[in-house]
């Protein structure tokens, strides 16, 4: 084992056990103490030319033999038994991780003419950092010389840190992932939990460690409170679900679209908030798979929307009534792009190592923050821009059926009148108008979550946009139970638990005819 004393500057050997004993040992001349910088999270950092880009423990120094030789007998214990341990100890454990500050296969990039800004870039070097196993003394490190492999987390937990760099600082990763800080001035020693970990393109090596934690600024009421909404909203998008996949007037296409949309987004909810609410760990699986949750709402909103511009535009026009093989079909495929598209995302995102809980609840204080975002934020609003511009396609097409049916009345003798199917015209209209409406919802609520995100202030007004994203379910519950008025099948099936035929309603036609998707 080795043992590491802080009271020397130079490296010593015992005669008898020539690898048992080492001292750290360096000269810091321009040794410059924790360079203070006020930054947002590795935004803003000052540094200086590096000289040399190993991340290693020195082995020996430039001094002569006769000066090792003085030194040796007077300089570091024999062991450090001899020292008191201290109580806290690095435990390796499961969920011990290494933090990187940049996402797997990138590394930092830090414009040193400027020495003000500081980014992630493509990778040009493997970033494998050193990890030793170390009992803890007073002034005194023994290493187990236990090998030790950490998985990462990616991202900087800071909004203002200070910086290391090893060409004047000695630091190392312990076996519990938290960082091992030398200092030689102090002849002491400091053990960080909140930092992280990168090269830059020279293979010098970085430690941030933070002054604030972006966690200190978000309140844990705020937390809470918006969970709390979530949960609210769950029951209600299981409603939802519930009756669209019941009740068999309400079991077509939209119907089945929109039961899995609301599907998808009482489960994200209801995992997000847990996590949040009891305080487990979101890193690696869960937070993965509330992201597929949450994301995939937005496709299954996607393909809501289009089924609606499909409507009018090919199915109402040619006055075409697709078998149950098709509408078999066309329900296959909307699945395939909802939960493809969110999948890929998933994987990509697993890929760069970054962290799959979506931007509710965290702030962009750090770009580092603002990068594990990178197949959240995009997506979703790409996404929101399409199923927008799909909604105004589908509102000229509804101005071309209305032109084309004023034309047909005009024209006694069309025989398409027969065929074209008014009530499927105006069910499509109805759905068209509430998908609209809680568009124009999810669009407003999606801009108030970038506000919240990407705002660097604590205000508590900021919690109101929040609350409004928390209660979607509410909306999506008010906009397709209660603003379609469907409520007259729904009390229907609960009295008559479906067994007299509804009369009079929106989608009796659908009843007759037992295959309008």
């Amino acid at each position: 084992m080795k043992l590491y004393s802080l009271q020397a500057i130079v490296m010593v050997y015992l005669t008898t056990y020539p690898s048992t004993l080492l001292v750290l040992a360096q000269t810091t001349d321009q040794y410059s103490a924790n360079k203070l910088s006020n930054i947002e999270g590795i935004d803003n950092v000052t540094t200086s030319e590096p000289l040399d880009p190993t991340f290693s423990l020195s082995t020996s120094v430039e001094k002569s033999s006769s000066t090792e030789s003085s030194t040796s007998t007077s300089l570091g214990p024999a062991d450090c038994s001899q020292r008191e341990k201290n109580r806290a100890q690095p435990v390796a454990k499961t969920s011990s991780r290494l933090r990187k500050c940049c996402p797997l296969g990138e590394n930092l990039d830090i414009y040193r003419e400027n020495q003000s800004d500081s980014m992630c870039d493509n990778g040009i070097l493997k970033f494998e950092p050193t990890v030793i196993s170390a009992v803890l003394f007073d002034n005194c490190i023994e290493d187990l010389e236990i090998e030790t492999i950490l998985d990462y987390d990616i991202g900087n937990p800071c909004n203002s840190s200070f910086q290391y760099d090893d060409e004047e600082d000695v630091f190392f990763v312990l076996q519990d992932g938290s960082l091992l800080i030398i200092d030689h001035d102090n002849e002491s020693y400091t053990v960080e939990e909140n930092y992280c970990l990168d090269i830059d393109k020279t293979g010098h090596l970085f430690a941030f460690t933070c002054i604030t934690q972006v966690e200190e600024q978000i309140a844990f009421a705020k937390v809470v409170m918006v969970a709390v909404l979530m949960l609210i909203s769950m029951p209600c998008l299981l409603l939802v679900s519930y009756l669209h996949l019941t009740l068999r007037l309400l079991r077509n296409l939209h119907g089945l679209c929109l039961s899995l949309m609301s599907l998808c987004l009482a489960s994200g909810y209801f995992v997000h908030s847990v996590v949040h609410i009891y305080g487990i760990p979101y890193t690696g699986f869960i937070g993965y798979v509330i992201q597929f949750f949450i994301l995939s709402y937005f496709f299954w909103y996607f393909c809501v929307c289009f089924n609606v511009l499909f409507n009018v535009w090919y199915k109402l026009p040619c006055c075409i009534q697709l078998s149950k093989s098709w509408a078999t079909i066309n329900f296959v495929s909307y699945c395939l792009i909802a939960f493809t598209g969110p999948a890929t995302l998933v994987t990509l995102t697993v890929q760069k190592g970054l962290p799959g809980m979506p931007s509710y609840f965290l702030q962009g204080l750090t770009e580092s923050i603002r990068e594990s975002q990178r197949y959240f934020i995009p997506p979703v609003s790409t996404i929101l821009i399409c199923s927008f511009l799909v909604n105004v396609i589908s509102f000229f097409g509804f101005q071309r059926i209305n032109g084309y049916t004023k034309a047909e009345k005009n024209d006694h003798a069309g025989p398409t009148d027969a065929i074209f199917d008014q009530q499927k015209y105006e069910d499509v209209k109805k759905d068209a108008k509430c998908v609209c409406l809680l568009g124009i919802i999810m669009i407003v609520s999606w801009l108030l979550e970038i506000i919240t995100f990407y705002s660097g202030s604590n205000s508590k007004y900021l919690v109101l946009c929040d609350m409004v994203n928390g209660l979607q379910g509410v909306w999506v519950l008010l906009i397709f139970l209660v603003v379609r008025r469907r409520r007259t099948i729904i009390l229907r099936w609960w009295y008559d638990r479906g067994s007299h035929k509804i009369e009079g309603t929106e989608l009796q036609e659908l009843d007759k005819s037992g295959n309008h998707i």
